[in-house]
């Protein structure tokens, strides 16, 4: 019989590829992503493409070093910065990220056999692929547009508009083939979150609904690992597979997020590496999210909603200051 870490290691999912990309804006980028190194060793058979931008290389070019995957800005968006200082994304830095965005879906589009899902995380996020993989099996392999749902009141001409977290979107590959067809640098939209961005290229596509769970509250550095070890089994427990990490701001003199997030990434990654997935429990709460985001139905959204998110009575904790630590 196979170990909990052979069976792990087994997960394979030719159809998919996930892109995580990072930069220098924070410290907690390189130190989660050193943690990422150790955690994708464990699910040698799933594609992650991590992808940062390289002012070394000509506009354009992409270019695999061994390590990550660099897209090419040259000097054409230098002083596009802001973030580590404000933790507010600038439009001119929401046009770099798109922009990165952009060329790395063109190359997979153009490198990867069709038709794959395309899966887009943050690198303060901890995924368990083989639960993941629970979720593709419910999904449609084309026209897919998925993951946790959030809408738009403003400005006026967004009012209404629906959209996926740039933490946890789905996307089939004829997805970024639409939105290749479709991007424009200098429109308006390629200066929005790449979240919102997406939604506003693909208006055609429904919005999927799938949980996440996010670790928000403040906490000291290395504290409180064995409540959030707790928290993550009881999550994973539920049917969750997608954990987002951001506890910390990086204006808030209390407290360094890469003090505090990996720590709460590295408990998250053994709690996943000591958890059993249950297909049972992922497509009840997959269909438990979808109904408590509109009106019941669990159906997917439009890319225009005219009612608020989340109006009905809600018993799906979504984020770790909604419940105490579960007990020892």
């Amino acid at each position: 019989m196979s170990s909990p870490l052979e069976r792990i290691a087994a997960t394979a999912r030719p159809d998919l590829v996930v892109m995580i990309g990072y930069g220098d804006e924070l410290p907690v980028f390189r130190h989660a992503r050193a943690l990422w190194q150790f955690y994708a060793a464990h699910f040698p058979n799933i594609e992650i493409v991590f992808t940062r931008w390289s002012d070394k290389l000509a506009p354009g070019e992409v270019h695999h070093n061994g390590y990550d995957l660099l897209v090419g800005i040259g000097d054409m968006m230098a002083g596009a910065t802001g973030y580590a200082s404000s933790g507010i994304w600038s439009s001119s830095e929401n046009n770099k990220w798109v922009y990165r965005q952009m060329l790395v879906q063109d190359y997979l589009l153009r490198t990867r056999r069709k038709p794959f899902f395309f899966y887009h995380t943050t690198l303060t996020s901890v995924v368990d692929f083989r639960v993941l993989s629970l979720v593709l099996d419910q999904l449609p392999t084309s026209g897919c547009y998925a993951g946790p749902i959030a809408r738009l009141t403003g400005p006026a001409e967004l009012a209404g508009l629906t959209f996926t977290s740039g933490a946890s979107t789905i996307l089939s590959s004829d997805a970024l083939e639409r939105m290749r067809e479709r991007y424009d640098p200098a429109h308006g939209s390629s200066q929005l979150p790449n979240d919102v961005w997406q939604a506003v290229l693909l208006p055609e596509y429904p919005r999927i609904p799938l949980p996440t769970f996010n670790f928000t509250r403040p906490r000291p550095p290395r504290g409180e690992g064995p409540g959030v070890t707790r928290m993550a089994r009881t999550m994973l427990a539920l049917g969750h597979f997608h954990f987002r990490i951001k506890t910390v701001a990086p204006q808030d003199s209390a407290g360094r997020r890469e003090d505090v997030d990996p720590w709460i990434m590295l408990r998250i990654m053994e709690a996943v590496l000591d958890s059993e997935p249950s297909p049972a429990a992922t497509a009840a709460l997959i269909a438990r999210y979808a109904r408590m985001v509109s009106d019941g139905s669990g159906a997917p959204l439009p890319a225009q909603y005219p009612h608020d998110l989340f109006t009905l009575p809600r018993d799906l904790p979504m984020n770790d200051e909604e419940i105490a630590d579960p007990p020892a």
